[in-house]
């Protein structure tokens, strides 16, 4: 079905939400399950799990990758690129995944702090000398691990409005000067987000924190995740912004919904997330390249061999003030009595969604994907389900 002009409203709230990614059920898995499938069948491949979930949510894709022990033993896709058309979606075609985004964003810092570059501590005025006399007195002193876990209390930009957008695409520059740019204007007129948990939830804290990456390093977050992350980790399908383009077409095209009828995802640029934001969610990637970043975390936390030593990534998996839930360094955690403590991520820019799903204890993780941003439950049965048959 091809999709209706978006209005400015719409323009505005979907752009924001390119780099949200503390995702809730979205309420409407009911008006698309209306019939329930027959069980799982033992012999049931991954490729027919997909299918038949795929099926039930009305979905146009869906994807998903299982790991177990140290590395992605199963990789699988069901569905077409755009609703209606026939073109079947391909193992190493990309989904966005916004806010997963930023687990990646906190890797690249666990990079430098290993390298000697930054620490932990570091904070934004230590870091960004030149931007600390712009900036509000409140938000100097913002160290690096505070603004990972959004524990900095930056404003939030997860829903900016439409002047906000238009101020933040007009910015010049490389990407890198971009980003000063933001962070000059916007930590010097807006206050401190008063915030707590959820509510204290920071895309303008990642691109401060990519903007202290990048001069720690001397080079663009978007070279230093090719370079650090994507290279090492063979991921060979990986990029910035929504994959399909004008350019490059033959690729997923975001599905969203409004006023029930399902809108496409345009191929021109209006829809992107400001580049100042990128390092809170712009990276998209194939299903198995997700898979083989998820897996390398997996092994770090087992002790495996992997990019980093142990200790960082259980620091990067575990929140600050100590405990078993809440948010971490790029995650989230939280308590379950089935697989104990889960590590989990997930993003949505309201076209495509995705969920990450680590169990340590069980030595397993899934991913799952879709191009639509209505996927939310889909996904998360997936994961459960795969966990169940696959770990």
């Amino acid at each position: 079905m091809r999709g209706r002009t978006l209005t400015r409203r719409d323009l505005g709230r979907l752009i924001a939400l390119g780099g949200l990614g503390w995702i809730r059920s979205n309420g409407r898995a009911s008006a698309r399950a209306r019939q329930q499938p027959p069980p799982a069948a033992p012999s049931e491949g991954l490729e027919q799990i997909l299918e038949r979930i795929r099926t039930k949510y009305r979905l146009p894709g869906l994807a998903a990758t299982v790991i177990t022990g140290d590395k992605a033993v199963r990789n699988g896709v069901a569905g077409v690129r755009r609703q209606g058309a026939p073109d079947k979606i391909e193992p190493a075609d990309r989904f966005h995944i916004a806010s997963c985004t930023k687990s990646m964003t906190a890797t690249l810092a666990a990079i430098a702090v290993h390298k000697g570059q930054l620490e932990w501590t570091t904070s934004l005025s230590d870091a960004l000398p030149s931007l600390a006399a712009k900036i509000r007195p409140e938000y100097r002193s913002a160290t690096l691990e505070a603004l990972l876990a959004h524990r900095a209390r930056m404003p939030a930009y997860t829903q900016p409005n439409q002047k906000q957008v238009e101020q933040m695409k007009a910015l010049k520059g490389s990407p890198a000067e971009q980003r000063l740019a933001f962070l000059a204007e916007a930590l010097s007129t807006e206050e401190p987000n008063p915030g707590s948990g959820n509510d204290a939830y920071s895309n303008v804290g990642y691109a401060a924190a990519g903007a202290m990456i990048e001069r720690a390093a001397g080079a663009s977050w978007e070279e230093l995740l090719r370079r650090e992350l994507a290279q090492p980790l063979g991921m060979k399908n990986m990029g910035f912004g929504y994959p399909a383009t004008a350019s490059a077409p033959n690729q997923p095209r975001g599905h969203s919904e409004s006023d029930g009828s399902i809108v496409e995802l345009p191929l021109d640029e209006s829809r992107q997330l400001a580049v100042c934001l990128w390092p809170a969610g712009a990276v998209h990637c194939s299903i198995g390249d997700l898979g083989l970043y998820v897996a390398d975390h997996l092994n770090g936390l087992r002790g495996r061999r992997s990019l980093l030593p142990q200790a960082i990534y259980q620091r990067l998996h575990h929140p600050p003030g100590g405990g078993d839930s809440g948010f971490t360094l790029g995650w989230g955690i939280r308590p379950d009595q089935r697989w104990g403590v889960t590590h989990f991520g997930a993003g949505s820019g309201g076209w495509f969604f995705v969920r990450i799903l680590i169990v340590p204890v069980h030595d397993a993780a899934v991913v799952a994907a879709s191009n639509s941003g209505q996927a939310g439950d889909a996904t998360r049965e997936l994961c459960m389900e795969l966990l169940e048959k696959f770990a």
